[in-house]
């Protein structure tokens, strides 16, 4: 069976828009959220405090945006010239059920009219099919995924 290559360079692309609009959006969150601080601070008697749950909030925001910028980083550093015959960082990976780009965990987008999902090296389901090669098969959440194609 002869299965439809993406280029890497498109998914590259698209992977890359979606971190980084995740990135503005968390940004211009964080940015009201300081804001909305900043204004009950000045507004209110020393008496009243911003609710340390508003503090937590911005807390894990801007944990969860240096995780973000950090995944950036690990998409900008892989090598797209590399054509992989096994799953490792990098490969795309077809099977009888979906497209994975073993990158970083981004949710599905579309790379011209196929669905592919981004797959962190360190999720569980990366670990049920690292090292396989195309024709060979792993078992996720219950499902056995045929490999058609690594590349």
């Amino acid at each position: 069976m002869v299965t439809l290559r993406l280029p890497k360079t498109q998914i590259m692309q698209v992977c890359m828009d979606k971190q980084q609009q995740t990135i503005a959006d968390f940004e211009h969150e964080i940015l009201a959220l300081k804001q909305q601080l900043r204004n009950h601070e000045e507004t209110d008697s020393q008496e009243t405090r911003p609710s340390p749950e508003r503090r937590e909030l911005l807390l894990r925001m801007e944990h969860e945006l240096n995780f973000l910028n950090y995944e950036l980083e690990v998409l900008k550093s892989i090598n797209l010239e590399e054509d992989l015959a096994e799953i490792a960082l990098g490969a795309v990976v077809v099977t009888d059920q979906r497209i994975f780009f073993i990158s970083v965990s981004i949710e599905r987008v579309d790379v011209l009219g196929e669905a592919v999902i981004g797959v962190s090296t360190k999720s569980p389901i990366y670990h049920s099919m690292q090292g396989k090669k195309t024709g060979e098969y792993f078992d996720y959440g219950g499902v056995r995924f045929t490999i058609l194609d690594v590349y």
